[in-house]
């Protein structure tokens, strides 16, 4: 099989955020897509701008004209939610939810209610087209990445397909390009 992109687009029922995998044959026709927070069907038309995508760069994460949107979707479990956090700014802190104030601290933008994370537990840190990092920020219990538990203040880069535990919360990450439609490919 060819090479594969990922797209973000929303789910129509429940808006979640969605990385769905387009090969170079899906092109100009309709895919389906499934939402794994709330298991809708649906039907996404891939545009033929994406065409050009299959012909970059494969070692450079996104293209010169986009940057890369990185996709952390949970795996619930009793303590938290599935969720999908689109992440394409240059910084965000991974946390849980501040229970002694705000429903959520401005300081934390991924936030989630597990009580075995810290409330600043880690960053994720854009570093231009090249790709994304990750870093326990002193964390209590720290960070595992794909089963090895990262030392204090190193900071690794991320792969498609990487899962890394805070707490008792996994999250698997995902690399999309956000599609020139966006908000009109599920219409």
């Amino acid at each position: 099989m060819g090479k594969t992109v990922k797209i973000a687009i929303k789910c129509p029922k429940c808006t979640s955020r969605i990385a769905l995998p387009v090969n170079e044959e899906d092109v100009g026709s309709k895919k389906q897509g499934i939402c794994p927070n709330c298991r809708h069907k649906f039907l996404v038309a891939i545009p033929t701008s994406l065409k050009s995508k299959f012909e970059s760069d494969p070692t450079n994460i996104g293209n010169q004209e986009e940057e890369p949107i990185l996709l952390l979707e949970t795996v619930g479990n009793s303590n938290t939610a599935p969720q999908t956090f689109e992440l394409s700014s240059d910084y965000y802190t991974i946390g849980r939810k501040n229970n002694s104030g705000p429903a959520a601290r401005p300081d934390v933008e991924v936030v989630t209610t597990d009580m075995m994370m810290s409330r600043k537990h880690a960053a994720v840190r854009k570093k231009g087209r090249v790709g994304f990092t990750l870093a326990d920020l002193g964390s209590k219990n720290g960070v595992v990445l794909n089963g090895n538990k990262l030392e204090p203040d190193e900071e690794v880069y991320l792969s498609d397909g990487d899962t890394f535990i805070l707490g008792e919360t996994t999250f698997r990450v995902s690399f999309a390009e956000k599609s020139p439609d966006y908000d009109e490919l599920t219409k």
